[in-house]
């Protein structure tokens, strides 16, 4: 249900992650980000509609698996690869 928060139409943090196909957390981290822009309340975070519309999840970099240890062994994370 849309929030509006002075002028601005907001979402619940919840249902931005149901927008987004994703998890609140990952909403959260996106705020922290600055991906996405929202006001905190005491009810929790607001996510405004408009930055939903604006955030692309096709253009988010790809993650990358973490840098291998210089002591790794296994061969399933891919930097013994020959």
């Amino acid at each position: 249900m849309t929030e509006i928060i002075d002028g601005i139409a907001h979402l619940t943090a919840a249902e931005a992650a149901a927008e987004l196909s994703t998890t609140e957390t990952r909403v959260l981290m996106l705020l922290k980000q600055n991906v996405l822009q929202g006001t905190l309340s005491d009810q929790g975070w607001f996510i405004t509609t408009a930055s939903l519309d604006r955030f692309d999840r096709h253009s988010e970099p790809a993650r990358q698996p973490p840098a291998c240890r210089s002591a790794c062994t296994a061969s399933s994370c891919g930097c013994h690869q020959e």
